[in-house]
């Protein structure tokens, strides 16, 4: 859902919504969130990469404000990562990895919108992951694509098999 009002860059940065929203063209987005796959995912997803943070020298996020445009335009990816040492800021700028993970209400039109505004602010490696059909895309420079395998890698997190993450969603909740 879109404000129908403009509400200014200033009001946005100092405001903390409950899910926190998205900013474009002076517009507040709702993110999709909340669903039990999506947020059972962005767990295991986080504890994946927090597992390996020290070693490999990164920091992992969850649902951070990231500026992906000087118009301004903020975007709140799943997950992201930013390569050590990084400056300590309010809004995130270029992490290394941006990780969509899609929610039953997501708009492929609208995930399209956000991979087009990652890769415009430079963002080197997108991932988007659906819990609910247990598939993957990547995308880069380069474009968008299906991966031959259920594991996904980049230089900084180094490979991350998200068959063993898709099996946990199928686990009895008991």
């Amino acid at each position: 859902m879109v404000t129908s009002t403009a509400v200014p860059v200033e009001e946005y940065l100092r405001t903390t919504y409950h899910p926190d929203m998205e900013y474009v063209e002076g517009r507040l987005l709702d993110r999709h969130v909340g669903a039990y796959f999506h947020s059972l995912m962005q767990a295991s997803v986080g504890a994946a990469l927090g597992g390996r943070e020290d070693q490999r020298r990164f920091r992992s996020f969850i649902a951070v404000r990231v500026r992906v445009s000087d118009e301004p335009r903020y975007r709140i990816p799943d997950i992201c990562v930013k390569a050590l040492p990084h400056e300590v800021t309010p809004v995130l700028v270029k992490p290394d990895l941006a990780i969509e993970i899609v929610s039953p209400d997501d708009a492929v039109s609208d995930m399209l919108e956000k991979v087009g505004d990652y890769l415009a602010a430079g963002i080197p490696h997108i991932w988007i992951v659906d819990p609910y059909k247990r598939t993957l895309a990547e995308a880069d420079q380069a474009g968008i694509r299906r991966p031959a395998t259920q594991v996904l890698a980049t230089p900084l997190v180094g490979e991350i098999d998200f068959g063993v993450l898709f099996q946990r969603l199928g686990k009895p909740a008991e």
